[in-house]
């Protein structure tokens, strides 16, 4: 959003948004880990983010009845987009719904295969105007809506733990902007550093109901073949992790129809995207943005 305001403006003619972390050489990650909890969490033995969603996750088990029997269809399906990636992190490791179940806990309710990956690695793209980028060599990926809701306070006072997030008004102004709905939504690429992030931002977008979410990704709705195709390089939770880029970088990639075996159309047995629905998530779902973009 900064960068399209800097570029309406007339500040700049290009914008470069960039990512690099060294998550898994260094301790970059786990020094911005301990800044989060900061406070008397730790005596309780709650640390980092995987405590947080943990809490959030257990609270939308009780409000909504979902669990392992939902979140290991959305682990499963971006796992297969995964192996259609090479540059993915588990592009040769294969999963499926026997090998989620008996994984190990890391923090209860989650299981290894819920969380996303910690690596090093960097991504980076590139904001001009349509006009700007008609003389260049790929097609013209545009920004069709932008929309953002923060709804912060104190996680232990936190009443949109199981929804709505702040994914609700976010999605609504992006698609106010955009003048669209979501069954015009080709594919989804949506911030997952954990398999109910998928869930929860999905729903908040109205995609399907709160106890929904079970029925709307049986039948691999969000893998190759499926009806929704979500998070085509495998998400943070199979891919890598870039934050918001991991996400956005990929929708801009499929739209230019640069993704390879994982290609969205008929090498993916999908539709051919024309539109793609992206999130980004910050905090314990303290934080969100949306944003729809189109092929032109």
């Amino acid at each position: 959003m900064h960068a399209v305001g800097a570029l309406e403006s007339g500040l700049c003619r290009y914008v470069l948004i960039s990512y690099g972390q060294s998550a898994r050489s260094g301790n970059s990650m786990m020094r911005m880990l301990y800044h989060m909890t900061r406070n008397d969490d730790a005596v309780y033995g709650h640390f980092g983010a995987a405590g947080g969603y943990a809490l959030a996750a257990r609270r939308a088990m009780h409000e909504f009845g979902t669990g392992p029997e939902t979140w290991k269809q959305i682990a499963v399906g971006q796992r297969a987009w995964a192996n259609r990636n090479p540059r993915a992190i588990m592009a040769d490791q294969e999963l499926t719904e026997e090998s989620y179940m008996a994984s190990k806990y890391m923090i209860e309710p989650f299981r290894l295969f819920d969380n996303c990956l910690m690596n090093d690695g960097g991504r980076a793209v590139i904001l001009t105007s349509v006009e700007r980028a008609r003389d260049l060599r790929h097609p013209v990926v545009s920004i069709m809506g932008l929309g953002q809701h923060n709804p912060s306070s104190d996680l232990a006072t936190a009443d949109f733990l199981a929804g709505p997030t702040g994914a609700k008004r976010a999605g609504e102004a992006a698609f106010a902007m955009a003048g669209i709905s979501r069954n015009d939504i080709d594919a989804c690429q949506i911030y997952d550093c954990f398999t109910y992030t998928v869930e929860i931002t999905l729903q908040d977008y109205g995609f399907f109901g709160p106890g929904e979410g079970k029925d709307w990704f049986s039948g691999g709705t969000i893998a190759p073949g499926g009806r929704m195709p979500v998070n085509t390089s495998g998400g943070q939770l199979s891919e890598a992790y870039y934050m918001g880029l991991t996400p956005l970088s990929e929708a801009v990639m499929q739209l230019m129809g640069r993704c390879g075996k994982r290609q969205l159309g008929p090498e993916t047995s999908t539709k051919s995207p024309g539109i793609i629905l992206c999130s980004d998530n910050g905090g314990i779902l303290q934080a969100h943005a949306c944003y729809i973009l189109r092929r032109i």
